[in-house]
């Protein structure tokens, strides 16, 4: 039986309890309980964990806070090689490869090494087209028509409220700014080998006044039962009775607030900002505790986390976005721990006060699976604290109040997993060999042509005239140098013949950038020549690297698509949890436009299940098989009756491995008759046949009664004159005795002189 994977280490009450309590010492530690329960206390909005971490003077939060920073620290020391990793490679992305001098100068101090990139360090970037044509591809695939998914409820069989429901998701993404941020981590996962997605739901709304025309009595604004401004006659009516005093239409100011948007965001999360356990199966709280760091500004905070001005006034102090050296951080701690007593805050001026309120700080926003309020069982948490300074919980709850089952709202989209790895590797992981031999032979190349151009020159002055004037020398186009007597030029002038080495090098350039087409299958405009390698500029080359190209891209692809349908079906279930208005829309064009409404009844306590379609990759599969079996019913009509009855057996197996379900109705069955014989037999046999066969034709039109009024001559009617019917059947050929008195050759008929009874006779 396979072992489970060790769970992330559970935050118990023993964690809580030794969790470093000792960090700042116990009176910087009771500081720290008294800043954070009075934060907890003022709170005009309090979420059922908060008030659960306000009991027992807030010692718990502290220790909370003190545990999650610390694990954080850990998570940080394991990442630091992997974050520098991804730093470089998304520098090369940008064509930025100062990494690789800087790199070389710090070797250079230890060992005697020199490198083409101290000279010359320019890139052709090979491994960024690579990673574009995947990127594009990839997009393509899974974004590249519409609808891009389905969704349908789970539970119900109501086939209205599914189109309902896949109408209203069509018609909510139709700005794409979901399609940007996911095809931003489709780069992103190409370029560094994963892509952390984080999912929320946003609402942005704008404060400000407004003019209103309103009732004034005795010029005061008038304000009905709900406290609103009297504005239409209706509203007058009803406080008929309550209005005393000189009315007056006049106008005043009324604070309005604008939702300028609202719904489902999907952000990629930068390397920098997230902090995880590396050896994690997967990133899920079931294995690791996440923290990421966000930024917004103060304003934000206040109107997120239900924050009063001093709070955020202190959150911007203790949050500010400028970095702190670990002198000032040990300094502040010394003076923390050092006081006694929660010390007497100067209160603000104005000016800094605004100052403060107006600025953006960086939070860290943790979500742990752990024990936080000692009751012995383990809960899915999100909780915000500050980075430095204060032991202090800004905000949290529990997950489920905020995430739709309790489920992480960051997701990894891998590329290419590692193994035993949460995160994935990339192209740039992938062909980094690739990309620096071939930058250093395209460098040596363009060094040696450099100088070339611009040889290292010696002269011996004391061969040559110098000018009473003197001066440096300067050789160029143009100038004329004189030698002494008895001297020659060469013995003036000496230049540095570098080896050639430039046809040697092209060609192991070449041989790269061919073993980059047979790794990855992609193709470029690149001409060469490698054995057991398909040229790329053959027909045959290019058909073989696109076919190998479409496999190897597929497997990827076909995974970043399973992860962007997790995502995605999570997004969808985050936003009809939120959905708390009713929206009405028009869908369809022309006759076929029908007006819907959604509610949230229709949409609340719903499962849904959605699927990502591949619809550009399922279009051009359909396309390319469209094609071919226009090709095969095609060559299939074109054979003969007798050679199709095997060759359908075929064509209806080629039919039905293109996905056509009716291959059996789409190709006829051969309709074999005896004349469509007559070429499989001998010629002789063949010549008797057509006999038989003529033969029978006419006796069966003899037989055959004429129709009703037949003019004669008709086919089938005896020839005046004859005595014999007309070969209708078989165009020149006349039947046996026509034309001869006495008895006829046709079967059973015996023609007397003179022509058929009743004829008249026929003069001599």
């Amino acid at each position: 039986m396979p072992l489970l994977p060790s769970p992330a280490p559970a935050l118990s009450s023993s964690p809580l309890a030794d969790a470093a309590p000792h960090a700042l010492g116990p009176a910087a530690a009771t500081v720290a309980a008294l800043r954070a329960k009075a934060a907890l206390v003022r709170k005009r909005k309090k979420t059922p964990l908060e008030d659960a971490l306000a009991a027992n003077g807030g010692a718990r939060a502290v220790r909370l806070v003190q545990w999650a920073r610390s694990q954080k620290a850990q998570y940080d020391a394991g990442l630091v090689q992997w974050r520098a990793n991804r730093l470089k490679w998304s520098q090369e992305a940008q064509d930025i490869f100062d990494h690789r001098a800087r790199a070389r100068r710090e070797k250079l101090e230890m060992e005697d090494a020199a490198s083409i990139f101290d000279m010359a360090n320019d890139s052709v970037n090979i491994v960024a087209a690579l990673a574009e044509f995947a990127a594009a591809q990839a997009e393509q695939d899974i974004y590249g028509g519409e609808p891009w998914f389905a969704a349908n409820p789970v539970g119900r069989t109501d086939s209205k409220l599914a189109d309902d429901i896949q109408h209203h998701l069509q018609w909510t993404f139709r700005d794409g700014r979901y399609l940007d941020a996911q095809c931003l981590g489709i780069d992103q996962a190409v370029t560094l080998g994963e892509c952390f997605m984080k999912t929320l739901y946003a609402t942005d709304v704008d404060v400000h006044e407004a003019v209103t025309p309103c009732l004034h009595a005795d010029g005061v604004p008038v304000l009905d039962a709900l406290g609103d401004y009297v504005t239409s006659d209706a509203q007058v009516r009803r406080l008929r009775r309550r209005l005393k005093g000189r009315l007056e239409w006049k106008d005043a100011y009324e604070t309005r607030e604008t939702v300028i948007r609202q719904g489902v965001e999907a952000v990629p999360v930068h390397f920098n900002d997230i902090s995880f356990r590396e050896d994690a199966p997967e990133l899920d709280l079931r294995h690791t505790n996440v923290y990421v760091s966000v930024e917004m500004s103060t304003f934000e905070a206040m109107r997120r986390f239900h924050l009063s001005k001093e709070d955020a006034i202190r959150l911007a102090r203790c949050a500010e976005t400028r970095v702190h050296s670990d002198e000032e951080v040990q300094r502040e701690r010394t003076a923390d721990a050092t006081v006694t007593c929660a010390p007497a805050e100067e209160p603000l001026g104005e000016e800094e006060a605004d100052k403060l309120l107006n600025t953006r700080v960086r939070l860290i926003e943790a979500y742990i699976r752990a024990d936080v309020t000692g009751t012995g069982r383990e809960a899915r948490v999100c909780m915000v604290f500050p980075p430095v300074h204060e032991d202090w919980i800004v905000w949290a709850d529990y997950l489920a109040n905020v995430s739709p089952k309790a489920e992480l709202p960051i997701k990894c989209e891998v590329w290419e997993p590692v193994p035993h790895r949460l995160y994935g590797r990339g192209f740039f992981s992938k062909y980094s060999y690739l990309q620096t031999g071939t930058d250093n032979l395209w460098n040596q190349v363009s060094f040696r042509n450099e100088m070339h151009a611009n040889p290292l020159t010696a002269v011996h002055e004391e061969n040559l005239q110098v000018d009473e004037d003197g001066g440096a020398m300067v050789i160029g186009p143009g100038k004329t140098l004189r030698p002494k007597a008895g001297k020659r030029l060469g013995d003036c002038i000496e230049f540095a013949n570098l080896p050639d080495a430039d046809s040697r090098s092209m060609e192991l350039f070449q041989t790269g950038m061919q073993l980059a087409q047979l790794r990855s299958g992609i193709t470029n405009a690149s001409q060469g020549d490698l054995s057991a390698v398909p040229e790329s500029n053959t027909a045959t080359g290019i058909k073989a690297l696109i076919s190998r190209a479409a496999v190897l891209l597929k497997k990827p692809v076909r995974r970043l698509r399973r992860s962007k349908g997790r995502g995605f079906s999570y997004a969808v279930k985050l936003f009809y949890s939120n959905f708390d208005r009713e929206e009405a829309f028009a869908w369809g064009e022309g006759h076929n436009k029908e007006l819907v409404k959604i509610t949230p009844e229709h949409v609340r306590d719903l499962d849904i299940d959605v699927v990502m379609l591949l619809t550009q990759e399922q279009n051009q599969n359909k396309l390319q098989g469209a094609q071919v079996m226009m090709q095969q019913l095609q060559g299939y009509s074109g054979l003969p009756e007798t050679d199709k009855a095997g060759a359908r057996v075929g064509v209806v197996q080629a039919l039905k491995a293109l996905e056509f379900s009716n291959a059996e109705e789409m190709v006829r069955k051969p309709v074999v008759t005896l004349e469509s014989c007559l070429p499989l037999l001998p010629p002789e046999e063949a010549q008797k046949l057509k006999g038989l066969l003529a033969l029978q034709q006419q006796q069966e039109q003899a037989a055959a009664p004429p129709p009703p009024g037949a003019a004669p001559g008709a086919p089938g009617m005896p020839m005046p004159g004859t005595g014999a019917p007309a070969a209708a059947g078989v165009p020149g050929m006349m039947p046996p005795g026509a034309g001869m008195p006495g008895p006829g050759a046709a079967a059973g008929m015996t023609i007397p002189p003179g022509g058929m009874p009743g004829a008249e006779p026929q003069p001599a």
